[in-house]
């Protein structure tokens, strides 16, 4: 059962994919030299390469070469793959770097001692500490990371060096049982299971890696492009899927919801006076008071220009009628600052209340532009309400008020 496994074979095929992994690493790197976690990774599995191809010479070379510098640059590759890690999760150490050599010179100091090189028993003790103390120092980064950014492929590079930490720690005891002596490439079946393992880990760990890697820039590319660039919030194809979906979590949704359009008055004339970063700056300010005063069941877009969009589900409508005016009023006392110039702003707000069922989201966004476009014509700084199952076409169903219509009725009050 021993013969199942050979020791160099194994290590040699280790050493091939570190190498592999690493060439690749460092050719995603060459396209990304800003990206620190790819340099150190690839750093990390070029020196775990170079350790592989050295323990793989054992019986060529001196043992301070074979074996000490060998595990030296295997265990100096778990520090570089950490210092990736912090990197790869924004984190930053004082002395990270010095922690990630530390083990390396550690063992390397050891092979100075006779005693040390002479005893095959101590020397997988320590190695077996100084591999899983790395392993486990890379979980906790990667688990905080996780907890900020769900990827699917960090969870996998958890489980490969999770495992391959608590195989490390199994060595130690296993050692007392059964004693590893290489006879012609041959240890102990556990001896050869573990290294076969290793080789799976590390293989794994790679994989992981590089899906990492490849999910948070397709996640990036996702949320860039659902996102308005100046204001941060949904752009106009974000907000109509995210009131989509909401609505589709609940099997559609209560009557009573409301759809509000938002317009910044006067916006021409605050870009002719203070300038275009004026303009946008207001726009800033306009988006964060919005995501600040609305709950967090509302959705808030940017649908284009100097208007906003804002979907109140009927729950919220039901606890806070009046929030649509309430955000007015805000806006109008609202200061911005900009290069010591502070530009009044108000908005005008239509609104149309939603049916329950499937939303036609065309008619609606339709009905709400008009109330829009009422509120500007009755002089601005208002809301107008207006509802679906109202004829379109009906100027009389629509209401300059700042609380949702109860019935079809004309009501008109100054929100000046």
């Amino acid at each position: 059962m021993a013969q199942v496994f050979h020791i160099p074979t194994l290590t040699v095929c280790l050493a091939g994919t570190l190498i592999m992994v690493s060439g690749f690493l460092t050719l995603l790197w060459t396209h990304e030299r800003d990206n620190r976690a790819l340099g150190f990774w690839a750093l990390g599995f070029s020196a775990g390469a170079l350790g592989m191809v050295l323990v793989s010479l054992r019986d060529l070379a001196p043992p301070f070469v074979a074996l000490g510098l060998g595990n030296g640059f295997g265990i100096f590759s778990l520090g570089l793959i950490w210092l990736g890690c912090l990197a790869f999760e924004g984190e930053t150490r004082k002395g990270a770097g010095l922690v990630a050599a530390a083990g390396g010179i550690v063992w390397l100091s050891l092979f100075a001692v006779p005693t040390f090189v002479a005893d095959l028993g101590v020397r997988i003790f320590v190695a077996s500490v100084l591999y899983s103390g790395y392993s486990f120092l890379i979980m906790p980064v990667l688990f905080r990371g996780q907890r900020c950014e769900p990827l699917p492929a960090r969870m996998l590079a958890l489980i490969a060096f999770g495992t391959h930490g608590a195989a490390y720690l199994i060595r130690i005891p296993m050692q007392f049982v059964e004693p590893v002596q290489l006879v012609a490439g041959h240890a102990p079946f556990w001896y050869g299971a573990m290294t076969f393992g290793f080789f799976l880990q590390g293989l794994v760990a790679a994989l992981a890696i590089f899906a990492m890697v490849h999910e948070r820039a397709t996640r990036r590319y996702k949320i860039a492009s659902e996102t308005d660039a100046l204001t941060l919030l949904r752009n106009r194809r974000a907000f109509i899927d995210a009131i989509t979906q909401a609505r589709a979590d609940i099997g559609g949704s209560a009557p009573g919801a409301v759809l509000a359009l938002i317009d910044a008055d006067h916006f021409k004339q605050v870009n002719d006076t203070y300038g275009h970063g004026a303009g946008d700056t207001v726009l800033v300010e306009l988006g964060r008071l919005l995501t600040r005063e609305v709950p967090e069941a509302a959705i808030v877009g940017r649908l284009g220009g100097e208007e906003f969009g804002v979907y109140l589900p009927a729950s919220v409508v039901l606890r806070q009628p009046d929030l649509l005016d309430d955000l007015r009023i805000r806006v109008s006392n609202m200061i911005v600052n900009h290069e010591d110039h502070l530009p009044t702003m108000t908005v005008s707000i239509g609104a149309a209340s939603l049916p329950s069922g499937p939303l036609d989201f065309p008619r609606a966004l339709a009905r709400a532009d008009k109330a829009l476009y009422v509120s500007k014509k009755a002089g601005r700084n208002r809301v107008t309400w207006g509802g679906l199952e109202c004829p379109a076409e009906s100027q009389h169903h629509l209401h300059v008020t700042g609380t949702p219509p109860e019935v079809a009725s004309v009501e008109s009050r100054s929100a000046a």
